[in-house]
């Protein structure tokens, strides 16, 4: 009798809890390509408690596109430690001018303009920034090529911007974002680490931002999770003719950091 309820127990526990299919240490490039379905892609875990990393795609990982939406995060984190914005104090009236995402078309300040990649928004910043500063700040954070050339409203968008980031070094930024260690104040690095947290499910904490080229040739997710007591940092990367949105990039990690029990 015993051994009947206590069989009938572990096939209940097996049904409610089913077993990953991974874990950052045994994933495979087969499980990881799976996820990509069509895209040309690449993937970037790091754990931050033992700098171990799960990689996919080494030849794409190395290779720079424009940060796109994704720059936000420094944007933002250069605006903050400047003292030119401060995050309780960052309302900006929309312009009227009318845009194809209806949350773009009202006032944002800089959580909702983070959180709807509201590019007009980021602009003014980039512009209360300034461009002296701004060179200044991505020499220091050592970002991408620190390349701003092509104008400072646009220089990190997927349409002829000259700053340009890798994978890799997406999440070289990151571990030091995560881990206190930019040289900026630690202040100014928790108040944006606050402004790119996507969501909290028990012990696991998501942070992220998308990022799209012009015409949707590539896009971008990049971000931490913090699962239980450990943190780690990630860059996805789509590539296609079409349809590389950044809220693919995003669902392809998520679908993976599942995958791994960590989300």
């Amino acid at each position: 009798m015993l051994r009947k309820f206590a069989v009938s127990m572990i096939m209940a526990l097996a049904t409610v809890t089913p077993a990953l299919s991974a874990t950052p240490s045994t994933i495979t490039d087969a499980q990881i390509s799976k996820e990509f379905k069509g895209y040309t892609g690449a993937f970037v875990l790091k754990d931050l408690s033992d700098g171990s990393i799960v990689k996919y795609n080494e030849k794409l990982l190395k290779e720079r596109d424009n940060p796109c939406s994704t720059f936000k995060i420094v944007n933002s984190l250069i605006a903050i430690d400047s003292g030119v914005m401060k995050v309780d104090d960052s309302k900006m009236k929309w312009d009227g001018k009318k845009r194809e995402i209806e949350s773009h078309n009202q006032d944002q300040d800089m959580q909702s303009a983070m959180t709807n990649s509201v590019v007009w928004y980021f602009q003014k910043v980039a512009e209360k920034i300034g461009k002296e500063r701004m060179q200044e700040y991505l020499h220091t954070l050592k970002y991408g090529n620190q390349d701003i050339s092509s104008g400072l409203t646009n220089f990190w968008l997927g349409k002829g911007g000259s700053l340009l980031v890798s994978p890799y070094e997406q999440v070289d930024f990151l571990t030091q974002l995560f881990e206190d260690k930019l040289p900026v104040k630690k202040q100014s690095m928790s108040d944006v680490r606050q402004l790119i947290k996507l969501k909290t499910e028990g012990d696991n904490t998501l942070f992220g931002k998308t990022g799209t080229s012009t015409g949707a040739k590539f896009g971008w997710f990049v971000g931490a999770i913090k699962h239980g007591d450990k943190t780690y940092v990630f860059a996805t990367n789509v590539r296609a003719n079409e349809n590389a949105y950044g809220r693919n990039a995003k669902k392809i990690t998520e679908s993976l950091l599942t995958k791994m029990g960590l989300l």
